[in-house]
């Protein structure tokens, strides 16, 4: 809609980028809001995450489009350098970001033995709100634009020709804006969660669980093949369901955990009046 917002001396400052940015630092914030003063490495394990969302995030695309490069090879190999890099490695993932921030996480808390289900729920929540605020970014640039609609429906948007690759002059589902409505609500519930269980991995859970069934059911609305879809699903579909299992798995073994505990002290209080 609005690719670039302003210049600062002759360089545009692209929307997407800044929104990118703004959200980084709104979920830092609310990391340390929720964490508190006392934990030093907040700030550390954040920025890891950061590098390899960041690596993560530029990663996927080309790691699904091995098998299409191999199939076609004869379409890819009369593509210029220049072309085949575009083609390729022209686009961010926000699952390839979760991915390589979750992976980063892991391995820093891991190596300076962190304990890793309390950080993974104190980052919960604020990953959907810095995602909503980039979904926005998605908007005003003109990416991960929806299905073509009619123009009398409600969420129809029309983007201008400067958009990023969003068709201009068709009335389109804003699927951005609405992504981005869902995952300021999962944020607020995540919140409220966090602050009655925090660091029992019920938090993170929920995360998976609520985003995996948000992505899936939105990827149908979406119109831009070239995130790519195999078979009946597109990629991020694939994903979502096997985030959603495993969340659904943990999330199982969390509960039934804590019924043990609670069996385990209903028995040693029972013991302990008897005699």
């Amino acid at each position: 809609m609005y690719p670039i917002l302003f210049e600062v001396f002759g360089r545009p400052v692209g929307t997407y980028g800044l929104l990118l940015v703004v959200g980084a630092f709104a979920a830092w914030g609310l990391i340390k809001l929720l964490a508190g003063k006392g934990d030093k490495d907040v700030t550390l394990i954040y920025l890891m995450c950061i590098c390899g969302a960041m690596i993560g995030a530029v990663s996927l695309r080309p790691i699904t489009k091995i098998p299409e490069i191999i199939i076609n090879w004869e379409q890819f190999s009369q593509l210029t350098v220049r072309e085949f890099i575009n083609t390729v490695f022209g686009q961010i993932v926000f699952y390839g970001g979760f991915i390589g921030g979750l992976v980063a996480m892991i391995l820093y808390c891991r190596g300076f033995k962190i304990p890793l289900i309390p950080t993974a729920d104190l980052f919960a929540p604020a990953l959907p709100l810095a995602h909503g605020i980039g979904r926005i970014g998605c908007f005003f640039g003109g990416c991960c634009y929806g299905k073509q609609v009619d123009a009398s429906h409600p969420f129809a948007v029309i983007f201008p020709q400067s958009s990023l690759g969003a068709p201009s002059g068709v009335p389109l589902l804003a699927t951005q804006l609405i992504e981005a409505a869902c995952l300021f609500i999962i944020a607020a519930i995540l919140i409220i969660v966090y602050k009655k269980t925090a660091g029992t991995g019920l938090t993170v859970c929920l995360y998976g669980i609520l985003y995996s069934i948000l992505r899936f059911t939105l990827e149908f609305f979406r119109g831009d093949l070239v995130r790519g879809v195999y078979g009946p699903f597109s990629t991020s579909q694939y994903i979502s369901i096997a985030l959603f299992i495993v969340s659904v798995v943990f999330i199982c073994m969390i509960i039934n955990k804590r019924k043990k505990q609670q069996t385990s002290q209903k028995n040693e209080d029972f013991d302990t009046s008897e005699s």
